[in-house]
């Protein structure tokens, strides 16, 4: 019987050696998903800003070509069909 339980001991150690590796591997996932998600996090707050600061841009060109339009008549924008074709056409 002692050796009965010597075997059922070196198979408890074993399986618990394989639950800690298993626990570790899954800890050690676990720290690299929090650092993948934190990573990303920073990249959508980056690309929300660019996006916020193009947006801003894309307004004041598009006031800023509104404005030349209506200054039409002081040599501003002209509408493509009042406009004079190239010499090569």
């Amino acid at each position: 019987m002692n050796s009965t339980n010597t075997i059922t001991e070196s198979s408890t150690q074993e399986k618990l050696q394989a639950l800690n590796n298993q626990i570790q591997t899954l800890e050690m996932n676990q720290a690299f998903q929090e650092d993948n998600m934190e990573a990303m996090e920073k990249t959508i707050v980056h690309q929300h800003m660019e996006i916020q600061n193009l947006q801003n841009k894309m307004t004041l060109l598009s006031d800023y070509l509104k404005a030349l339009r209506q200054d039409v008549g002081q040599s501003g924008i002209k509408n493509p069909e009042d406009e004079v074709p190239p010499p090569h056409y």
